[in-house]
């Protein structure tokens, strides 16, 4: 299944920096699976693309330091779309990997969270969609030059009360970084990001949002 042939809950649809976005579908991997992913132990954890090869994508080119705002959407790339629905809510992540890795072995590191906000009383799901589906994270500085794939995840918790129903909606782009002073972040493998027990994973949303444990390694902070 490629990128926007169907569109239903939600999908990475352009990348882009303060210059501007991507045409639609640029720099991201083709997607394989429209719907969220609830076994962590599918392989298509990975971007919902495993087995893509990584030339069949292009490479965004990128400095370290650079933010990186991705956009998601629903049903089409238009500000009156919802992007995700309203009762999907819960937590951002995301991760780099080295692209020769292909995302596989102890390659991923965390690079931003955001879970829920208490003042605002808002989960980050909440936070894409005020802003039509974008959200921006920095490229980290102290990491190796290099080519990377990009790992954007949204977490849905509307029935994540009961193990194996949280859903995952990773999405892929591979960027190449320059002008980074090289670093040692600590690397996991994909199946080992989570637990299908962990507290931010296995969660009663009914409970609300205060001390919400994002799940994950912590976010790389050299």
């Amino acid at each position: 299944m490629l990128l926007g042939v169907v569109t239903a809950h939600t999908n990475l649809y352009f990348v882009g920096t303060k210059d501007g976005m991507s045409p639609k579908g640029k720099y991201i991997r083709p997607y394989m699976r429209n719907g969220p992913i609830r076994d962590l132990n599918d392989p298509l954890l990975l971007c919902r693309s495993q087995g893509m090869a990584p030339e069949l994508t292009e490479i965004m080119q990128v400095v370290a330091g650079t933010e990186i705002t991705v956009e998601w959407h629903h049903f089409n790339a238009t500000e009156s779309d919802n992007v995700i629905s309203p009762s999907h809510r819960g937590p951002c992540l995301v991760y780099m990997a080295p692209l020769e890795s292909n995302g596989l072995g102890n390659s991923w590191f965390k690079i931003y969270e955001q879970g829920f906000n208490v003042e605002k009383d808002m989960w980050c799901t909440d936070v894409v969609r005020e802003n039509h589906g974008k959200l921006t994270v920095k490229i980290p500085t102290k990491i190796n030059n290099g080519e990377y794939i990009l790992r954007t995840e949204m977490i849905a918790l509307h029935n994540a009360k009961r193990q194996g129903q949280a859903q995952f909606y990773p999405n892929c782009v591979q960027i190449s970084v320059t002008g980074a002073t090289s670093g040692n972040p600590e690397m996991y493998p994909i199946d080992k990001l989570y637990s299908p027990t962990d507290p931010g994973i296995l969660f009663d949303k009914k409970k609300g949002g205060t001390g919400y444990v994002i799940p994950g390694p912590p976010v790389y902070s050299p």
